[in-house]
C-alpha cells in the first residue's frame, strides 16, 4: 500500500486526472457546442437587429413621406381656397358688370320710351291743334260765306260731331 501521507485517503493523482478530464471535456464541449451555438445566436441577433433597423428606417421614411404628403395636401387645399376666392371675386366683378350693363340698358329703354311717348304726345297735340284750327277756319269760312248764321252754326256742330266720332 502506498501511503501518501495524507489523511482521509485523498489521492492527488486521481484528483489531477479528474481535473484534466474535466478540462478536456470543457474545451471539447466549448469547441463543439458552445462556440457554434454562440455564433448562431450572434448571427441570429444580428439578422433580427438588421431587420429591426430596416423596419425602423422604413417607418421613419413612411412618417417623413406622410408628413410631406400632408404638407402637399395642405398646400393644395390652400391653393384651392385661394382659387375659390379669386373665382368668387371674379364672379362678383362679372355680376356687378352685368348688373351695371343691365341697368344702363334699362335706363336707355326707359329714356327711349319717354322720348317716344313725348314725340307721340307732341304729334297728338300738333294733330289736335291742326284739327281745331281747321275746324275753326271752316266754321269761320262758313259763317262768312253763309247768309244764315244759324244754319252755318248747325253745320259746324255736325262737322265737329262727325270729327269726334271719326276720331274715336
Amino acid at each position: 500500500m502506498i501511503l501518501t501521507g495524507l489523511p482521509l485517503n485523498i489521492d492527488f493523482q486521481q484528483i489531477l486526472l479528474h481535473l484534466a478530464n474535466f478540462a478536456i471535456l470543457f474545451f471539447g464541449l466549448y469547441i463543439l457546442l458552445y462556440k457554434p451555438v454562440k455564433d448562431f445566436m450572434d448571427k441570429r441577433e444580428a439578422h433580427y437587429k438588421s431587420l429591426d433597423d430596416e423596419a425602423n428606417e422604413k417607418l421613419a421614411n413612411a412618417k417623413a413621406s406622410e408628413e410631406e404628403y400632408q404638407n402637399k395636401l395642405k398646400a393644395v387645399d390652400d391653393e384651392i381656397a385661394d382659387k375659390k376666392k379669386a373665382v368668387a371675386a371674379e364672379l362678383d366683378t362679372l355680376r356687378a358688370d352685368k348688373e351695371k350693363e343691365a341697368k344702363e340698358k334699362a335706363d336707355k329703354i326707359v329714356d327711349d320710351a319717354k322720348k317716344e311717348a313725348e314725340s307721340v304726345r307732341a304729334n297728338i297735340i300738333n294733330s289736335a291743334s291742326k284739327d281745331i284750327t281747321d275746324m275753326v277756319s271752316q266754321a269761320a269760312e262758313k259763317i262768312f260765306m253763309s247768309d244764315d248764321i244759324e244754319k252755318a252754326y248747325d253745320v259746324f256742330l255736325e262737322d265737329a260731331e262727325r270729327s269726334v266720332k271719326d276720331g274715336q
